[in-house]
């Protein structure tokens, strides 16, 4: 009997070629463009999605020290930040809210439970170590749940290497700013690692516009650090483990009396992100049942001071936690057909205090349950249809009942691939909404209904690729303040539909240029004076233009240029933000095979431009640095 058992067992449990880590929203290679997690949350080819995502490799994010720089370039994607690098910035997907995308780092949800709405703020985020970016267009609640109205972003640093690995830069540029990273990994016997940090500092622009009198430079400094290690204990089952850290000051300007407009202050902030991940990972028969069990915990700081009297003085100090505990399934009953199902239980906490308003902290926490089922059918060959469900439940609130379906079919191998998607997506009220002096216990979630059409086309073996979607969503129930009640209340609703264009080409191995153009309209529809007019900050045209030659000498020149149209700082459409174009061009040179120097000049032209009415924008700007990879 203990034989007859064993064997069943070891048929069950048979080898799998892969382990179940992409069932762990990370892609095993990160330079590979052609794969995708993030549509389905399991890896599979980019022809084989409905949905739009892009996907930016390391080659481009290390042209940029942040990573609201890199995403501005992105189809569909506008930029707010209060000032330079480390200031506060939003990213706009669709023109939908900031905070109506869901973030993941390293596979783990980042949105802050503390914030007003539970958005993330990009500018804590640096490009140093960060191995890929994707990014899903369009409303995405089946297996991402609250709060992908806009999109996600997936954010994925350096990844174990099968061989050993070392790879580090270091620059120096504009306002005395000074950064360095390294990373390293590789494999040993049942063991895969990965583990690195980073170091930027700069005296910085001031945030209040240098251009309407801001004088004091705003500083900022940020370490970071993140590793993973992995060990697999036989080709069916491993464990994971991973973490990402930040730890950075922010020097920002406020509103000081008499007069309580933004003018240079001494204020700061301190912000602290902590990002844990453990899972185990199990394929079952023969590989065709993959399996993940995992624990993450998101812990999110945002301390606020002013300098008075000689003393830093805390004005604000907040808090927010996320505990996450995760199953997710994939079954391929047969080669056509996989199955994705999971179950989420997590619960956000809050802990906020003004010292000089409150006695005691504000404290707030809510949990959420979830299951959800996906299934990816493959009727025959260049045709893949998906579809899924998803529930959720709030422990203080409302249920949540979510669909989408999309479709991709190739009729020529991928040379054509057309395209489209039916969506939903919600965001649940924000701990601070619903349970503040402010919020309203029984506010409802928002909720979003999206459909896009899309088409790709690959020209010249492969050597040119197109892409165009047009997008169209409403969005309703939005939570907004109301100045009549002094209370957050369901009563905005939006729409928005745009069009999103892509090109690539790659004539030879040596010259690579990308080009895109997105034209977003957004319309506020909420009852009241403001009907009819455009979002704020969202600007309606965008194009943006890159191109990268490698000569035969070792010599590599590229050039970029972002052009953004005009838009409002404001609901009422009364505080215009000019559109503006800036120019970037690079060289780099290298040394042997594993060093290169480098060198890029930012806003070639000096442009003078405010994203946020106000704020400022770094001019024309300089650095000069060296990148090594052994």
């Amino acid at each position: 009997m203990r034989l007859s058992i064993s064997l069943l067992l070891a048929g069950i449990c048979l080898p799998a070629s892969l382990h179940a880590q992409d069932l762990g929203n990370l892609p095993q290679d990160t330079q590979d463009p052609t794969i995708v997690v993030t549509a389905s949350g399991l890896e599979q080819p980019a022809d084989d999605t409905g949905q739009a995502v892009t996907v930016i490799t390391r080659d481009e994010i290390q042209d940029f020290r942040s990573l609201d720089e890199a995403l501005a370039r992105t189809p569909g994607i506008t930029v707010a930040r209060n000032g330079g690098i480390g200031q506060t910035a939003g990213v706009f997907i669709r023109g939908a809210e900031s905070y109506q995308t869901l973030v993941l780092l390293d596979g783990v949800k980042i949105n802050d439970p503390s914030a007003p709405q539970g958005g993330v703020d990009f500018g804590q985020l640096l490009a140093g170590n960060i191995a890929r970016i994707e990014v899903l267009r369009g409303p995405s609640g089946i297996v991402w749940g609250s709060q992908a109205i806009g999109g996600v972003v997936n954010i994925v640093s350096d990844q174990p290497t099968d061989g050993f690995e070392a790879r580090g830069r270091a620059e120096y540029g504009y306002r005395d700013s000074a950064q360095g990273f390294a990373n390293i990994a590789g494999t040993s016997g049942i063991l895969e690692g990965s583990a690195g940090a980073g170091y930027l500092r700069t005296d910085g622009i001031s945030a209040f516009d240098e251009n309407l009198g801001g004088t004091e430079r705003d500083g900022y400094r940020n370490f970071t650090a993140n590793g993973k290690l992995r060990v697999n204990l036989s080709e069916a089952l491993s464990l994971d483990a991973r973490g990402y850290y930040i730890d950075a000051k922010t020097e920002f300007d406020g509103f000081p009396p008499p007069n309580f407009t933004l003018a240079d202050t001494g204020d700061f902030s301190k912000n602290k992100l902590f990002v844990g991940y453990t899972g185990a990972n199990l394929a079952l028969l023969n590989g065709r049942f993959k399996n993940r069990f995992a624990y993450t915990y998101t812990d999110v700081s945002r301390d606020n001071f002013e300098r008075s009297g000689g003393a830093d003085v805390p004005s604000f100090l907040s808090q927010g936690k996320l505990d996450r505990f995760e199953y997710r399934g994939e079954l391929s009953p047969v080669s056509a057909v996989t199955l994705l199902f999971g179950a989420e239980t997590e619960l956000s906490r809050l802990d906020t205090i003004s010292p000089a308003f409150e006695t005691q902290p504000n404290r707030y926490s809510q949990r959420q349950n979830a299951i959800y089922g996906e299934a990816i059918v493959r009727p025959f060959t260049g045709l893949t249809v998906t579809g899924g469900l998803r529930y959720d439940d709030q422990e203080k609130g409302e249920s949540e009942t979510t669909f989408g379906a999309n479709a991709a079919y190739s009729p020529n191998g991928g040379a054509t691939v057309l395209r489209a998607t039916y969506a939903e997506g919600f965001r649940a009220p924000s701990l601070f909404e619903k349970f503040s002096a402010y919020g309203t216990a029984s506010l409802a979630a928002e909720r979003a209904h999206s459909y896009d059409f899309g088409i790709e086309q690959n020209f010249l073996r492969n050597a040119a690729q197109a892409r165009v979607t047009y997008f169209n969503r409403d969005t309703e129930n939005q939570i907004a303040f109301d100045n009549a009640t002094f209370t957050y209340l369901n009563i905005a609703a939006t729409h928005a539909e745009g069009v999103e264009a892509a090109l690539r080409l790659r004539p030879t191995d040596r010259l690579d240029v990308t080009g895109q153009y997105s034209w977003v309209d957004t319309t506020n529809r909420s009852p009241g004076a403001n009907f009819g007019n455009d979002l704020a900050r969202r600007p309606e045209q965008t194009v943006s233009v890159s191109a990268d030659w490698q000569s035969p000498w070792g010599i590599g020149l590229g050039a970029g240029v972002l052009v953004v149209g005009d838009s409002f700082d404001n609901a009422a459409n009364t505080v215009r933000l000019d559109g503006y174009a800036i120019a970037d061009v690079r060289a780099s040179y290298g040394i042997t095979e594993g060093i290169e120097l480098y060198g890029r000049i930012e806003n070639l032209f000096d442009a003078q431009y405010e994203t946020v009415a106000n704020y400022g924008t770094p001019g024309r700007a300089a650095y000069a640095g060296v990148r090594a990879r052994f």
